[in-house]
C-alpha cells in the first residue's frame, strides 16, 4: 500500500510550486493576451475604446475555457439517471432485487458492521414522564403520531391530546375540551385569507360524534416554533353523522380530507363567510353520488362490504390524492392542476395487485405481495412517469404509474392521472443468489421518501428492527442499487416520519429555471443538512440521521485518524475518484479551527486518492463518457464492459485495494453513467512525442474533475437564476435581488474557502520533468489539465469578485439603486442570469458600479469609503485607475455645486484636468467634458480632448488611415477614437453657439394669460448671456483650430457641415479646409448621397470664390452643370453655367493664359445657349398631354447637345418651335426645313383655335407670331418674312381681319418698316391668284394703304417713328413710285373697292410728296 507521503510527492505539476516551468511560454501566452474587459467606471469615466493590459484582469480565453467546462459539469449534474431509468420501465413490466447488484454487499469492518453505514442514531429521547403516568388512566382509545411540520409528537388518550417536542421532550401542551374519545388526529395548514396571521396551523380532531378544528399558534419567530399554543375554542366543528373517521390528511392549500371506516372519502370544507346556499363549514362525501342519498342506509349496508380507509397520502407536486384501504384497495383522486378539484380516477383492489405482481415476479411467492402496509407518492422531481410506491408486509415495493403505457415517454410533471397500473416489483434484500438469508419480515410500518425506504419489522421480542434501503451512494448507476442497514429500536414503532426542513428561505433556482429532475444527494450535500427521521415508540423517540457522503467520509477519516485506511479507499472506489474528490473538498475547504485537522486529512485524501492524468492508445479501449468529466476517457483497467452489457455480468461485489487491480470491484458509477457527447475545449487526441500517427485519449485526473464539480455545485443554486425581479406594487415596482445578502454571504463563504484551497495548491510554475516514462503523450495531457485548472482558478477569482460586487449592491439597497437605472438596464437585470453575469457580464458589472458611485455623488457624499470597499472585494473590476476616475468625478461635482472663489474654482478644475491627463485612456471623455462645460471651463475641454486623442493614438495611425496610407483594423480603431474625442469638443461648441443664438429678451407673444413667466430658451447655457456665449464660442473655436492635428480641424468642419453652418465654415482660415472640401466631393451613389454631394460641391466653389480663385470656382461650377445626376435640375444647371461665366469673366488674366481663359469662357457661353434650348424643350415636353416622367428626368439629369435634343426629343415628339430653336442655336440653315417648321407652327396654332371667334383667333395667332418674331425676326434665314406675311394675310382674308393685323404683328416683332414694305410690294407685284380666289383681289392694296397711312400719320409718330433718318428719303421715293403703280392698276379694275382705294391713294400720294 502506498504511503501518504509518497503519494503527495508524486502530484501533478499544477499542484506544486516548483522553481522551473517547462511550459512557461505557453502559459504566458494565454495570460498576456489583451483583455476586452473594461473597468467599471469606464462606462461613465472611461472611453470604451481603451485597451487595458493588466494581470489582475482574468483573460477572456481562460474564463471562456473554464466556463464551458463548468457548464458541462452543471449539465451533467442534471443528467443523472432518474428512478424510472434505474428500474428500467417504459418498455415492459419488470422485477428487480434478484441480482447481487441491486443490493451490493459492502465490505464490513472489524466490528462486523459495513464500513459505509448511511444511517446513524443521533439521539434517543424518552417520552415526557407526565405522559407515561396518563397511560394508566386510558379507558377506551389511545393513539400516537408525529407532526414533523412543527417538530412535535402527539399522544391522544381518550378525549385528551398531548403535544410535545420530540427533540428534547419539552413544551408539553394538551387539549381536553372534547367529551368523546379522539379517533383521528392531523395537523394541517389553513386556507389562506380566512384566519388571523397568528394562526399558523390547524389541529383537526375527529371523535365519534364531531370533527373540530383548533387554531395553533407559536410564540417567538414564525419558523422556530418555540412555544405552542392551542386556542381553547374550536374554530369550526361539523358532526360526523355516523361516519367513523379513521385517518385525516391536509393539503398545502388548506383542504382537509378524511378517510372513514365506511370506505368513503370526506372533505372538511370551511370558508370565511356563509353563502346563499352553503354554510361556513360542512362535511362533503366525495365517494358517493347525490342519488346514493335517496337509498336507505340499511340497504347500502346490506349490499356493500365495509373496507375502511386507513391511509391517505398526497402528491403535492402533481395534486393527486391516493388512498389505501384496510383490505389493500388503492384509489386515485385527481385534485386538478390547481389542487381545487376532486375526481376519482381509478381504483385497484388487492387481488388485482397480487395478480399483477405475480405475473411480473413469477418466481416469488404470492404471499409476499400482501398485505399492503403503506403507500407513498413519488414526486415529479424524482420521476415523471412513476407516481406511487406501495410496500407490503414482506418488504416488497410495488411501483405504480397513473399513466397508460402509450403515454410513458411523453410524461411531464403536469400530466394528469388516467389509470393506476403496476409497472415494477422491487424485492427486498435476501432474494439474490449470493445474498444473506436475512430479509425483512412482518413489516407493519413503512416510509418512503426521495429514494430512501424504512421498513419497521416485528421481531420475537417487543422491540422493532428497522431496515433502511437507500440509493444515495450510487446516483449514477444505470440500475437501481441500494445500500441496506438495520437499526434496532426500543419498543414497537407507532409512527415514523421525516423531519420537515425549516421554512428558512433557500436559494432555489427551480422558481426561475426550467424544471429539471431533483439532483441526487451527492450534488447538493454541501448545501443541505443531513436528513433526519423520527421513529416514535411507546418508550421514546428515536432521531435517526441519514449520513451524506461527506458525513461518511468525515467519520471514516476520524476513525482512521487520516486518509491512509482501507475504508477511505473503499469510499473513493465506490463514489469514483471525481465524485469522491468533490466530496473531500467540502471538508478540505473548511475554515473552522475545530476542523483544521480534519481539513488536512481530507486534503491529503484528495491528493493521495484523486488519481492522475491517464493516457492510453485509442486502439486499446473503447472510450466512454462520464458525467463527471467533459472529456473522452478510456475504461478503467478493472472494467471490461460498457454500460450496455453491464447487466449480463455477475461480479463479486467486494471492495479491493486500488493497488490490487480491482478485477471484481463493484463500481456502478464508473460503468453506468449517462451516455453523452464528449466535450473538450481542445482536441481530445494528443499526439505522441515522436510525432507518429498513433493517437491517445487522455482522462483528466479525479482531482481536476472534483475541483470543477465542487465549484459548479457551489454555484448551482445561483447559476440559472435572474439577477433581480420586481417587488412591491404593480404600478410602482421596485427592483430587488432574487438572492439576498445572507444567501450570497453563504455562497461567497464556500467560494472563498475553495479559493483559499486552490491558491494554496495550484500554482503557475511546474516541475522540470514528470515522473513518467511516457513523457510525450503524458506531458501533453498534463499540460492540458494544467491549463484547464489555471483557467478554473481565474474563473473562481472572477466569480468571487462578481458575487462580492453583487452583495455590495444588495447591502446598499438595490431597490433604491434601481430607481436611478435606465429602463433598459432594469430590464436587463431582470433577464440576465448569474451565469451570464459571471461569464460575460463585465459591461453589466461596470454599469452597476457606475450607478453605485453616482449614488454617492448625487448625495454629495465622499467616495473614498466605497472606492476602498470596491477595490477590496473586486480589484479586477475596480482598480486604482477607477478610483482616480471616481475622484475626478467627485472634484468636478464639487466644482459645480460648491460655492467658492473663481480662483479656487479654476485651481480645482486645473487639478482635475491634470489628473485626467494621467489616465487619458480610462476616463469617460463625454462625462468629463460635460462637467467641465458646466463649470464654464471650455479651454480645459479643448485641451483635454486633444491630449486624450494624442494618448489614444501615439503612433498617429489615425492620420494614416484618414489619408488612405493604412487601413488595418488598428488604424481604423485609432481614427474612431480620435473622432470620438473631438466630438466632445464639438458638442461644447454646439452648446455655446446655440446659447449665443438665443435672445431671451426678444419680444414674443405669451403662451397663456397671466403673470409673465421667465423662461430659459432650449440650449441656452446657464449663466451666460448671448453675447458672452458668442465670445466664448469664438474663443473656444479659435483655440481648437490652433491644433496641429488635421483630424481636429476635420471634426470641426464636419460639425459645421452637419449643422448647415456653411457661412461659418467658409469664414474659417484653416490650411486643411480646401483638402477637406475636396475629400467631401468624392463620388457617392444613391439619390440622397447625390444630393449631399451637390451640397459639398456648392461649398467647394463658394470656398474658391470667397478666396479669389475664380477660375477654380468656375471649373467646379462647370463640373456641377455637366454632372449626370437626378439631384441637379435643369434650372440649377443653367444657374451653375451662369455663375461659371461670371467667375470666368472675373478671373485675373495674370493667373491664367488669355487664350485658355477665353476658350473656357467661349465653351461656357456655348453651353449656356444649348442649355437654354434644352430648357425650352423641357418646357414643351412638360406641356404635352402624354408627357413621360423618364423623358423629363432625362432632360433634368444631363446637359444634352443640339443633335440629341433634335433627334431624341424635338423630332419624335413633334416640337416644332423647339426644332426652330435648335436650328437657330446650331446655325444650321435649310430653307425648306425652316419654311416647313414655320408652316407647322402656324398650323398647330390654328388647329388649337378650332371654332373660336374671329377676334380670339386673330389675337391668339398674332400673339404667338409676335413672341416668335421677337426671337427670330433679326435672323432672315430663320424668319422667312415673305412666306410668313403671305400665310398670315391669307388667314386675315379668311377671318376678315383688319388690313393692318399682319403689319402690326411684324412691326411689333421687330421687322423694319422698309423691309416689310418691300415684302408687301413684291407680293403685290406677284399678282398671286390666291387673293382673287378668296374674293378680295384688292386685299394687299388695302394693307399697303394702311402701311402708308402709318407712315404719314404724324399723330402716331409717322415717318420719324418707323424709319431711320438715313433711309427716309429713299423710302419716300419708293412709296411715291409704288403709289403711282397702284393707281394705274386701280384705274384698270372694276372691283367695288377700287374707287375708294383710288381716292385714298391719291390722298396718300399728295402727303408723300409733301414729305
Amino acid at each position: 500500500m502506498q504511503s501518504v507521503t509518497g503519494a503527495s510527492n508524486k502530484l501533478s505539476s499544477i499542484y506544486t510550486d516548483a522553481s522551473a516551468n517547462p511550459y512557461k511560454n505557453d502559459v504566458n501566452s494565454n495570460q498576456s493576451s489583451t483583455t476586452i474587459m473594461t473597468s467599471p467606471v469606464s462606462k461613465t469615466m472611461i472611453s470604451p475604446l481603451s485597451t487595458i493590459q493588466s494581470t489582475l484582469i482574468p483573460s477572456l480565453e481562460g474564463i471562456d475555457l473554464a466556463g464551458r467546462i463548468l457548464e458541462w459539469q452543471l449539465k451533467n449534474d442534471n443528467q443523472f439517471p432518474t428512478l424510472s431509468d434505474q428500474i428500467k420501465i417504459g418498455e415492459a413490466h419488470g422485477v428487480s432485487g434478484l441480482s447481487d447488484v441491486d443490493y451490493p454487499m459492502l465490505e464490513v469492518g472489524p466490528n462486523g458492521l459495513p464500513l459505509l453505514r448511511q444511517m446513524g442514531l443521533v439521539n434517543r429521547i424518552p417520552l415526557p414522564p407526565e405522559l407515561v403516568e396518563h397511560f394508566g388512566h386510558m379507558q377506551s382509545y389511545c393513539m400516537m403520531g408525529l407532526f414533523p411540520l412543527i417538530q412535535r409528537a402527539w399522544l391522544s388518550i381518550d378525549s385528551d391530546i398531548y403535544v410535545w417536542t420530540y427533540e428534547d421532550g419539552g413544551d408539553l401542551s394538551y387539549f381536553d375540551g372534547l367529551s368523546e374519545p379522539i379517533i383521528a388526529v392531523e395537523l394541517v395548514q389553513p386556507k389562506p385569507g380566512i384566519f388571523q396571521p397568528h394562526i399558523q396551523y390547524l389541529l383537526c380532531l375527529a371523535t365519534t360524534v364531531e370533527i373540530v378544528l383548533l387554531g395553533v399558534s407559536f410564540s417567538g419567530s414564525s419558523t422556530n416554533y418555540e412555544e405552542m399554543h392551542l386556542l381553547p375554542e374550536p374554530l369550526f366543528a361539523v358532526p360526523t353523522d355516523g361516519a367513523y373517521i379513521v385517518t385525516i390528511t391536509g393539503t398545502t392549500n388548506g383542504r382537509i380530507f378524511m378517510g372513514a371506516k365506511d370506505g368513503c372519502i370526506y372533505e372538511f370544507f370551511y370558508q370565511a363567510e356563509e353563502g346563499f346556499f352553503s354554510r361556513k363549514c360542512r362535511k362533503i362525501n366525495h365517494s358517493k353520488s347525490t342519488l346514493s342519498y335517496l337509498v336507505p342506509s340499511f340497504i347500502n349496508a346490506a349490499f356493500s362490504e365495509e373496507d375502511p380507509i386507513v391511509q391517505m397520502v398526497q402528491d403535492e407536486t402533481r395534486h393527486i390524492l391516493y388512498t389505501r384501504s384496510e383490505k389493500g384497495t388503492i384509489q386515485v383522486y385527481d385534485l386538478g392542476t390547481d389542487g381545487q378539484a376532486m375526481t376519482r380516477v381509478a381504483a385497484i383492489n388487492i387481488n388485482t395487485i397480487v395478480q399483477s405482481a405475480a405475473n411480473i415476479a413469477r418466481t416469488v411467492d404470492r404471499s409476499s405481495f400482501r398485505p399492503l402496509v403503506g403507500i407513498a407518492p413519488i414526486e415529479s422531481s424524482e420521476s415523471t412517469n412513476l407516481h406511487l410506491v406501495a410496500i407490503t408486509a414482506s418488504g416488497v415495493r410495488l411501483y405504480f404509474s397513473t399513466l397508460p403505457w402509450r403515454a410513458f415517454n411523453e410524461a411531464t410533471p403536469s400530466s394528469r392521472p388516467a389509470t393506476l397500473q403496476l409497472v415494477q416489483v422491487r424485492l427486498p434484500p435476501g432474494y439474490a443468489a449470493n445474498a444473506s438469508p436475512q430479509r425483512p419480515q412482518q413489516v407493519h410500518s413503512a416510509l418512503y421518501s426521495h429514494g430512501t425506504t424504512f421498513l419497521a419489522t416485528t421481531t420475537a421480542s417487543e422491540n422493532d428492527v428497522v431496515w433502511t434501503l437507500s440509493n444515495s451512494l450510487f446516483p449514477a448507476a444505470q440500475q437501481l442499487s441500494e445500500t441496506q442497514n438495520t437499526l434496532g429500536l426500543d419498543g414497537k414503532t407507532w409512527a415514523l416520519a421525516e423531519v420537515t426542513p425549516s421554512l428558512k428561505r433557500q436559494v432555489d433556482p427551480s422558481t426561475f429555471a426550467p424544471p429539471a429532475p431533483e439532483p441526487p444527494l451527492i450534488v447538493t450535500q454541501h448545501a443541505v443538512a443531513p436528513r433526519k427521521f423520527i421513529f416514535l415508540t411507546t418508550q421514546c423517540c428515536h432521531v435517526v440521521t441519514q449520513l451524506r457522503p461527506v458525513d461518511i467520509l468525515r467519520q471514516l477519516l476520524f476513525d482512521a485518524s487520516g486518509p491512509d485506511s482501507q475504508a477511505v479507499r473503499a469510499f473513493f472506489q465506490v463514489l469514483r475518484e471525481d465524485q469522491a474528490c468533490a466530496t473531500a473538498l467540502i471538508l478540505a475547504c473548511s475554515t473552522s479551527i475545530q476542523d483544521s485537522q480534519l481539513a488536512d486529512w481530507a486534503a491529503r485524501a484528495f491528493f493521495l486518492l484523486g488519481g492522475d492524468v491517464k493516457v492510453s492508445p485509442s486502439h486499446m479501449a473503447h472510450p466512454i463518457s462520464s458525467p463527471a468529466s467533459p472529456f473522452v476517457v478510456n475504461s478503467p483497467g478493472h472494467l471490461n464492459s460498457t454500460p450496455s452489457n453491464f447487466h449480463h455480468q455477475q461480479p463479486h461485489f467486494t471492495f479491493s485495494s486500488p493497488d490490487s487491480g480491482g478485477v471484481g470491484t463493484f463500481n456502478p458509477n464508473a460503468i453506468s453513467t449517462p451516455q453523452m457527447q464528449p466535450y473538450s475545449p481542445h482536441s481530445n487526441n494528443v499526439g505522441t512525442s515522436s510525432g507518429g500517427a498513433e493517437l491517445a485519449d487522455y482522462q483528466f485526473s479525479g482531482r481536476h474533475n472534483g475541483l470543477y464539480l465542487y465549484f459548479g455545485r457551489i454555484l448551482r443554486p445561483l447559476w440559472l437564476m435572474p439577477l433581480a425581479r420586481d417587488v412591491g406594487k404593480p404600478h410602482q415596482p421596485l427592483l430587488d435581488s432574487v438572492v439576498n445578502s445572507e444567501e450570497l454571504l453563504t455562497v461567497l463563504g464556500q467560494l472563498n474557502a475553495l479559493k483559499g484551497f486552490v491558491h494554496a495548491n495550484i500554482h503557475q510554475n511546474g516541475p522540470q520533468s514528470y515522473q513518467s516514462s511516457e513523457k510525450g503523450r503524458l506531458q501533453d495531457a498534463q499540460m492540458q489539465e494544467r491549463k484547464s485548472l489555471l483557467a478554473m482558478k481565474q474563473l473562481l477569482d472572477h466569480t468571487v469578485e462578481v458575487l462580492a460586487l453583487w452583495k455590495v449592491l444588495c447591502d446598499h439597497q438595490l431597490h433604491l439603486l434601481g430607481q436611478s437605472l435606465s429602463a433598459e438596464m432594469r430590464m436587463s437585470l431582470k433577464t440576465t442570469l448569474f451565469r451570464d453575469l459571471i461569464l460575460s457580464g463585465s459591461d453589466t458589472c461596470i454599469g452597476l458600479i457606475n450607478a453605485l458611485i453616482h449614488r454617492y455623488l448625487d448625495d454629495a457624499a465622499s467616495t473614498d469609503a466605497i472606492s476602498e470597499k470596491l477595490r477590496q472585494v473586486c480589484p479586477s473590476l475596480y482598480r486604482n485607475e477607477d478610483a482616480l476616475c471616481t475622484k475626478v468625478n467627485e472634484q468636478l461635482l464639487k466644482a459645480r455645486t460648491t460655492t467658492m472663489s473663481r480662483m479656487d474654482k479654476e485651481r480645482l478644475l486645473q487639478q482635475t484636468l491634470e489628473t485626467c491627463k494621467q489616465i487619458p485612456a480610462r476616463i469617460n471623455l463625454a462625462h468629463v467634458c460635460q462637467q467641465l462645460s458646466a463649470c464654464q471651463y471650455f479651454g480645459g475641454v479643448v485641451e483635454l480632448c486633444c491630449v486624450v486623442a494624442e494618448k489614444l493614438d501615439p503612433q498617429h495611425r489615425a492620420q494614416q488611415c484618414y489619408s488612405g496610407q493604412q487601413e488595418d483594423p488598428a488604424a481604423v480603431e485609432a481614427l474612431l477614437a480620435r473622432k470620438n474625442c473631438y466630438q466632445q469638443m464639438c458638442l461644447v461648441l454646439q452648446k455655446l453657439y446655440t446659447a449665443a443664438a438665443c435672445h431671451p429678451q426678444s419680444p414674443s407673444v405669451p403662451k397663456s394669460p397671466g403673470p409673465m413667466v421667465q423662461t430659459t430658451p432650449q440650449g441656452y447655457e446657464e449663466g451666460l448671456s448671448p453675447l458672452e456665449a458668442q465670445r466664448l464660442a469664438d474663443e473656444t473655436l479659435s483655440l481648437a483650430l490652433q491644433s496641429d492635428d488635421e483630424l481636429c480641424h476635420v471634426a470641426i468642419f464636419d460639425w459645421l457641415t452637419d449643422n448647415k453652418w456653411d457661412d461659418k465654415l467658409l469664414e474659417i482660415q484653416s490650411p486643411h479646409l480646401e483638402n477637406y472640401l475636396k475629400r467631401q466631393t468624392v463620388g457617392q451613389v444613391g439619390q440622397q448621397q447625390q444630393t449631399d454631394l451637390v451640397a459639398k460641391y456648392d461649398l467647394l466653389w463658394k470656398f474658391y470664390e470667397k478666396s479669389g480663385q475664380f477660375i477654380a470656382a468656375a471649373r467646379v461650377l462647370s463640373r456641377l452643370a455637366d454632372a449626370h445626376s437626378t439631384a441637379i435640375s435643369l434650372p440649377m444647371r443653367i444657374e451653375y453655367l451662369s455663375r461659371a461665366i461670371v467667375c470666368a469673366r472675373a478671373a485675373e488674366t495674370s493667373s491664367f493664359g488669355n487664350a485658355v481663359q477665353g476658350q473656357f469662357l467661349y465653351e461656357m457661353e456655348e453651353k449656356m445657349d444649348v442649355a437654354k434650348v434644352q430648357s425650352q424643350v423641357l418646357e414643351a415636353v412638360s406641356r404635352l398631354p402624354s408627357r413621360d416622367a423618364d423623358t423629363i428626368s432625362r432632360l433634368h439629369s444631363d446637359l444634352l447637345d443640339v443633335t440629341q435634343l433634335y433627334e431624341q426629343f424635338a423630332e419624335p415628339l413633334g416640337l416644332w418651335e423647339c426644332k426652330l430653336a435648335i436650328l437657330h442655336c446650331a446655325n444650321h440653315y435649310d430653307s425648306a426645313l425652316v419654311t416647313s417648321i414655320w408652316q407647322n407652327i402656324i398650323n398647330a396654332e390654328v388647329k388649337k383655335l378650332g371654332n373660336a371667334d374671329t377676334e380670339t383667333k386673330l389675337a391668339t395667332l398674332g400673339s404667338k407670331m409676335k413672341t416668335l418674331g421677337r426671337t427670330y425676326a433679326q435672323s432672315e434665314q430663320f424668319f422667312p418674312l415673305e412666306f410668313l406675311v403671305k400665310t398670315l394675310e391669307t388667314y386675315s382674308v379668311r377671318w376678315n381681319g383688319p388690313p393692318g393685323w399682319v403689319v402690326s404683328i411684324m412691326l411689333t416683332a421687330g421687322v423694319s418698316f422698309q423691309r416689310l414694305f418691300a415684302v408687301y410690294n413684291r407680293l403685290y407685284g406677284a399678282k398671286d391668284v390666291v387673293w382673287q380666289a378668296e374674293g378680295k383681289p384688292n386685299h394687299l392694296l388695302k394693307v399697303l394703304a394702311d402701311m402708308l397711312n402709318r407712315l404719314v400719320d404724324s399723330s402716331t409718330g409717322g415717318l420719324a417713328a418707323l424709319v431711320p433718318t438715313a433711309d427716309r428719303r429713299a423710302l419716300i421715293g419708293q412709296c411715291v413710285e409704288a403709289v403711282g403703280v397702284y393707281l394705274t392698276d386701280l384705274f384698270c379694275t372694276t372691283h367695288a373697292t377700287s374707287p375708294a382705294l383710288i381716292t385714298e391713294f391719291r390722298t396718300l400720294q399728295g402727303k408723300l410728296e409733301l414729305l
